[in-house]
């Protein structure tokens, strides 16, 4: 999944877990983007300042090895379809 979305073109950061951040930037897009992600019936968590750097704003994304590939193709849809509509990524 992390490099499916780095391949979309998000900022990953550097991790190895289940829980695969992506950096979104302004605290506003972060929550809008998760809003836009629950309607689209993706759960995700912002992370936002101070807990991150002002600019830095993040949303959680994370997996278990219950999804099924249909799970995450779904997701990694969602998740293009809508970093490309606050243009987030290209």
């Amino acid at each position: 999944m992390k490099h499916e979305l780095e391949n979309l073109g998000f900022d990953t950061g550097d991790t190895a877990s289940p829980v695969i951040p992506l950096v979104i930037g302004e605290d506003l897009n972060a929550f809008v983007m998760t809003k836009r992600l629950e309607d689209e019936g993706v759960f995700v968590n912002p992370v936002v300042s101070p807990a991150v750097p002002a600019g830095r704003a993040m949303i959680r994304t994370s997996y278990m090895a219950t999804h099924t590939r249909e799970h995450l193709d779904f997701a990694l849809e969602a998740i293009a379809r809508v970093g490309r509509e606050l243009e987030v990524i290209r």
